[in-house]
C-alpha cells in the first residue's frame, strides 16, 4: 500500500505536464450544442451524440468491447414534442413560468393539499407553486393521464375563463438507444473502467433544450480525455471506457451493463463513474466512498490532496442510487465522483450551457483521480 501510494504521489507532477482544459472543453461544448437536442429520445439527440462519441473513441484509438462500440439499450422514455400554454390573453414561458412533471409523482394528494392555486382541465392538474422544481421531464412511469403542469403562482391568476394548452407528451415504449463502450488492452486483464452517461433531458418544444454541460457533458469530456493520457503509453491494467445512455431514465444503460456484461465484473479493480465535473471550488465528493472494497481509493484520494492540496476538501458520502456506478456496486469497487460548487449551469436546466460552466479545477481533479489510482501515465 506505502509503495502504491508513493508512485502515485510522485506521478502527479508529470500528470500536469502538457495537461489543459482544452480537450475536455471542446466536448462539452460539441455535445452541449442545440445540434444535439439536448441528447434524449427527440429529434434523436441521443444517437447523434452516440455517433459523434463513437468517432472520438475511434479517434483516440480505443478498440470496440461491444460490436462496432454500441450496445442496444430499450427503455422507456418521454418526448415534449409541444410546449404551449396560454391562460386568458397570456401566453406562459415555457421552463421559466411552467414545467412538465410526471402526474404519478407531482399530482399527489400531498401536493394538491399544499397547492392554494389549482385546477383540473381536461384530466390534467395546473399546480401553483412558490418554485418550480428542477426534474427529469424524460422520465417517468406510463399513465393514462402521465403529467401535470406545475406554474409559479407569481404569474398564476386565481380565477380565469379559459386555459389553452397545447402540450404533446410522447411515451416512447421500448425505445432503442446505445451504451458506447472501448478499451485499451493492457499488459494484464485486471481492469480499470471510467463511466459516465450522456445522455441528459432533452427539450421543451420547440424553444427549450438542455443542453447539459454540466450534467453530463463534463463527465463524458473527463473520461475521453482519461482515454486520451492513457494513449500515450502501454498501460499495465486492462482500460474499459463506457459511455451510458438512459441515466435521466432511471439508471437504464448502466443497469443493462451490468445485466448484459460485456466484461468480467470479478476482474474489475475498481470502477470509477464521473458525473457533473465542472467548477469544484468546494472541492469534490465521492458516493459509495465507505465500503470495504472502495474505502481505501479514497483514503489514498485523501493522503494524495494532504501532501499536494489540489481540491478544496473531499467529501465521502455512502452509497445511493443517484448515478451510474449504483449498478455495479454489488459486483465490483464503484465509486462516484461529483464536483462541488461552481462555477457551472444550473441542474436539469436550459442555462447548463458550456459558457457557464468553469474547469480551473478540472486538471487537478483528474490528477486526483489518477493518483487515487497509482496510474503514471505522460501526455
Amino acid at each position: 500500500m506505502k509503495k502504491i501510494l508513493l508512485i502515485a504521489l510522485l506521478c502527479l507532477p508529470m500528470l500536469s505536464q502538457g495537461q489543459d482544459t482544452s480537450f475536455a472543453r471542446r466536448i462539452i461544448r460539441d455535445l452541449s450544442s442545440p445540434a444535439m437536442y439536448g441528447r434524449s429520445c427527440g429529434h434523436s439527440g441521443d444517437s447523434i451524440a452516440a455517433e459523434y462519441l463513437r468517432n472520438e473513441m475511434r479517434s483516440l484509438g480505443l478498440r470496440p468491447l461491444v460490436e462496432n462500440y454500441f450496445q442496444p439499450v430499450y427503455y422507456d422514455v418521454y418526448d415534449i414534442d409541444s410546449c404551449d400554454l396560454t391562460i386568458g390573453k397570456r401566453q406562459y414561458k415555457p421552463y421559466e413560468e411552467f414545467r412538465i412533471y410526471s402526474a404519478k409523482r407531482y399530482a399527489t394528494e400531498k401536493h394538491l393539499k399544499k397547492a392554494k392555486k389549482k385546477k383540473l382541465v381536461d384530466g390534467v392538474w395546473y399546480i401553483g407553486v412558490d418554485k418550480l422544481h428542477t426534474y427529469s421531464p424524460v422520465a417517468g412511469p406510463y399513465e393514462r393521464n402521465p403529467y401535470c403542469v406545475e406554474i409559479l403562482n407569481s404569474c398564476f391568476p386565481r380565477s380565469f375563463k379559459k386555459l389553452s394548452a397545447n402540450i404533446d407528451l410522447i411515451h416512447n415504449t421500448d425505445y432503442k438507444s446505445q451504451n458506447i463502450m472501448g478499451f485499451f488492452r493492457g499488459e494484464v486483464d485486471t481492469m480499470i473502467v471510467f463511466t459516465a452517461h450522456y445522455d441528459h433531458c432533452g427539450t421543451m418544444g420547440e424553444h427549450v433544450y438542455f443542453p447539459g454541460a454540466h450534467d453530463n457533458a463534463s463527465g463524458v469530456a473527463a473520461v475521453l480525455d482519461l482515454a486520451r493520457i492513457a494513449s500515450a503509453s502501454k498501460p499495465h491494467y486492462t482500460l474499459v471506457y463506457m459511455l451510458f445512455c438512459g441515466e435521466e431514465s432511471g439508471l437504464k444503460g448502466s443497469k443493462t451493463a451490468v445485466e448484459n456484461s460485456p466484461i468480467d465484473l470479478s476482474k474489475v479493480k475498481a470502477l470509477v463513474n464521473i458525473d457533473m465535473f465542472c467548477g469544484g471550488e468546494k472541492g469534490l465528493m465521492v458516493f459509495n466512498a465507505n465500503a470495504d472494497d472502495t474505502k481505501p481509493y479514497i483514503d489514498r484520494l485523501e493522503t494524495i490532496n494532504e501532501k499536494w492540496e489540489l481540491v478544496p476538501a473531499i467529501k465521502r458520502r455512502d452509497n445511493s442510487p443517484n448515478s451510474d456506478h449504483y449498478p455495479f456496486s454489488s459486483q465490483c469497487p464503484a465509486m462516484f465522483f461529483i464536483t462541488m460548487g461552481g462555477p457551472n449551469g444550473n441542474y436539469h436546466d436550459p442555462a447548463d450551457t458550456c459558457k457557464s460552466c468553469g474547469l480551473q479545477y478540472y486538471v487537478n481533479n483528474m490528477r486526483m483521480i489518477l493518483g487515487m489510482l497509482g496510474m503514471d501515465f505522460e501526455q
